[in-house]
């Protein structure tokens, strides 16, 4: 997030970019707004953080309010060159890490979402239901690790047809917090761990 773009750091045959999504309650709100049509007229943007989080100068964050289907959130592909969508091979890792946050307001929790062939629209299923883990988030930054074998899918779409995550085809990975008056998140210091 340091380098204050919409992009990941583009290593390992990592190539993609930060979006936000919704519910599309109407009258809600949400920043950065989503951008479905690609256009890049309103890029992802991240955030300065004051104070510091030690190091850290910017965050990934997305606010709103109004959201009463099943939320809002925010993510990137792990793959996207041209803004074509492929899978990307983790394999060689255990799971991810993250510093997160939530904003006043926001309740206490959120949720990471991976998605792979059996759970992503790439991989053709109609009714995606990610693989994911809720995290307790609370107004002070904390660090999360959660290892790809604790993820489980929602329990309300397709079934991936496998009982867990293919890591050695992952497409995207998602926050969300669900349906709620307000929201405010910030994620920062992403990456994959061994």
């Amino acid at each position: 997030m340091e380098d204050n773009d919409n992009a990941i750091l583009a290593k390992g045959g990592r190539v993609g970019y930060w979006y936000t999504f919704n519910d599309k309650t109407a009258g809600a709100t949400q920043t950065p707004p989503p951008d479905p049509e690609g256009t890049g007229e309103e890029p992802f943007t991240m955030t300065a953080l004051e104070p510091a989080r030690g190091q850290s100068t910017y965050a990934a964050r997305s606010w709103g309010t109004g959201f009463e289907t099943w939320g809002a959130g925010f993510g990137f592909d792990l793959n996207s060159p041209e803004g074509v969508k492929a899978s990307y091979d983790a394999s060689a890792y255990t799971g991810i890490t993250f510093w997160a946050k939530l904003g006043p307001g926001s309740g206490t929790s959120a949720t990471v979402m991976i998605s792979d062939p059996g759970t992503d629209p790439s991989g053709g299923c109609e009714e995606c239901d990610t693989w994911q883990k809720t995290f307790p988030a609370t107004k002070e930054w904390q660090q999360f690790t959660i290892p790809f074998a604790d993820l489980k899918q929602g329990g309300w779409g397709d079934p991936a047809g496998t009982d867990q995550i293919d890591a050695t085809k992952l497409y995207s990975i998602q926050f969300q917090i669900g349906k709620a008056p307000e929201f405010d998140l910030y994620i920062d210091d992403l990456g994959f761990y061994n």
